[in-house]
């Protein structure tokens, strides 16, 4: 029984999925509904923290692990549940015959990436990868614009099913290399070509969830589609759980990387290079952070391609900090956009006056993201590029660092628009308490992040020796 209490936030994590799906049949309105959501959200986000230190022996046969690396990521999972839960007090852009289902799949799909960020076997992971996947499907197509959700939703499902038939080819050929679907048990066979074309093919799949280039394409038409508190979803805790599942199954391979960081060199390279240029171009907020995303995702490779224990923290902490701070950018779109259109960089003029807190969230949004000091991003990048360096990778950090550069410019003017240009005769935000108090929190939790990033630092340093078996 003593081991049962490490199942703790997935229990209540599957309590709500069943609390939501009861809430629904009974026909709740919309204020209890999201009252009650809102309440379950911060009790799985108490539930998280409190077991962030446990670690128990893998479960279930070896196929499932709670260590210090899955209770992290765990914790920034809810966190990001929790912070687009408080979105969904008005949610004009979704379907109004489908805000009180939306916390049923809100609920399952978080279910699944907590399984998956634990998983340690290869046909678990496909089951949480699926689990976690299919809820956001169905959310991506809830637009109150049925042909706009429609044409969302079919982009992501579609990428989506053939990204789980190659990663399914991909773990069938990992199997005939190694005789095991363990991840523990694949280094024994020897790095074979089936077994790296096996691996390449089972991390694409991976790589979709992270929107890692080449499977970037769904990203931009999905975030533009999508209702906006769905994507904001999408772009917080669905990065922590493929982040979890590319280090999973990345790790093993740490003896042995040149095959496989060759093939991730390429990928981080160009997710950096096509995100940040097809930013640039960018007039629709979403699709511009959509594509800031795919940058960010080419950041994050940078640790996990080292293949060593300072690398694999950085990406753990560059993750953890990338929720509140894509939620301070996502927050002002639900604000701006709440009547459910896409907001556009006029729709962001004088937001200083018509606004203060929804352009205070945007400052410290934007700074996270171009890596700007006192914010998280700073400290963020400093250490993806100190593990590169540790690794004599200096030209990919150069890389980088020019592509740090080159964001900040719509980074900068996206800010333009908010603090230099007058507001002319928009009215003012009206802002829902729940928006209010994600702002607060994101903003808190981003700066706090960068002023003092030691404790978390240290967690993610925790969470990559528990990783690498050390």
């Amino acid at each position: 029984m003593g081991n049962l209490r490490l199942f703790t936030p997935e229990f209540v994590v599957l309590a709500g999925t069943l609390v939501a799906f009861l809430v629904s049949a009974i026909g709740a309105s919309r204020v209890w509904t999201w009252r009650i959501a809102i309440h379950l959200g911060a009790v799985a986000v108490g539930a998280a923290a409190m077991f962030l230190q446990s670690s128990g022996h893998p479960f279930f046969h070896d196929v499932y692990k709670v260590d210090a690396f899955s209770q992290l990521l765990k914790l920034g999972i809810v966190t990001g549940l929790f912070l687009t839960l408080l979105l969904c007090e008005h949610t004009q852009s979704l379907r109004d015959d489908a805000y009180v289902d939306l916390p049923i799949f809100l609920f399952i799909s978080t279910l699944g990436m907590m399984m998956l960020v634990s998983a340690t076997e290869l046909l678990t992971l496909y089951v949480s990868l699926e689990l976690s996947a299919y809820g956001m499907y169905i959310m991506a197509a809830l637009h109150k614009l049925r042909r706009q959700g429609t044409e969302a939703g079919a982009k992501y499902i579609l990428f989506g099913a053939a990204s789980s038939a190659v990663t399914l080819y991909g773990i069938s050929l990992i199997y005939g290399a190694t005789g095991s679907t363990y991840l523990v048990q694949i280094p024994a066979a020897g790095a074979s070509p089936m077994l790296i074309a096996g691996a390449v093919l089972a991390l694409s799949g991976l790589a979709f969830k992270l929107a890692l280039f080449p499977f970037h394409a769904w990203a931009p038409d999905a975030y533009q589609g999508a209702p906006h508190q769905v994507v904001t979803f999408i772009a917080t805790a669905s990065k922590v759980a493929a982040v979890g599942a590319l280090a999973r199954v990345l790790a093993p391979f740490a003896h042995d990387p040149k095959q496989l960081q060759t093939a991730l060199l390429v990928v981080c390279v160009a997710s950096m290079t096509l995100g940040n240029l097809a930013a640039i171009v960018q007039k629709d907020v979403k699709r511009l952070l959509a594509y800031s995303t795919v940058a960010h995702a080419g950041y994050i490779t940078i640790g996990l391609l080292t293949f060593s224990k300072v690398g694999f923290a950085a990406a753990v902490f560059y993750t953890m900090i990338y929720v509140p701070v894509s939620l301070c950018a996502f927050v002002v779109v639900c604000a701006v956009g709440s009547d459910g259109r896409n907001p556009t960089f006029d729709d962001l003029a004088g937001l200083y006056s018509r606004s203060p807190l929804m352009a205070a969230a945007l400052l410290v949004g934007m700074f996270g993201l171009a890596g700007i000091p006192p914010t998280a991003g700073f400290f963020g990048k400093w250490f993806l590029f100190v593990a590169a360096l540790d690794n004599n990778l200096f030209w990919l950090v150069f890389v980088a660092a020019i592509n740090a550069t080159i964001s900040m410019y719509y980074y900068l003017r996206v800010l333009k628009e908010a603090y230099l240009t007058p507001p002319g005769d928009r009215p003012k935000i009206r802002l829902p308490d729940g928006i209010a108090v994600a702002a607060c929190l994101a903003i808190v939790l981003v700066l706090a992040a960068g002023v003092y990033p030691g404790p978390l630092w240290d967690l993610a340093t925790d969470a990559a020796r528990a990783l690498m078996g050390a």
